[in-house]
């Protein structure tokens, strides 16, 4: 059965404090970088055995659903690819 790799990109909702991105924000502005805003997500990268692409497509779309918060949290399938 082949194998794939699905990517999702788990981020915190506009208007969600973000304590992390807030003290990475500090740090890069303290070392002499001067950022506007910064977010802080999780990428996961999930493999997974499906019978095809489009049964691959349907589960990490589920993954996705599973995995954020959907009160604070959006997800995006990034990448999909099937593996050698």
């Amino acid at each position: 059965m082949p194998r794939y790799q699905a990517t999702l990109l788990i981020e915190l909702k506009e208007g969600i404090l973000d304590p992390q991105g807030r003290a990475v924000e500090g740090v890069l502005r303290d070392l002499g970088h001067p950022v506007e805003r910064v977010r802080v997500g999780k990428v996961l990268e999930v493999v997974f055995q499906e019978e095809n692409l489009l049964k691959a497509e349907e589960k990490a779309k589920v993954l996705g659903q599973t995995l954020a918060n959907p009160v604070m949290e959006t997800w995006t399938l990034e990448a999909l690819k099937e593996l050698p």
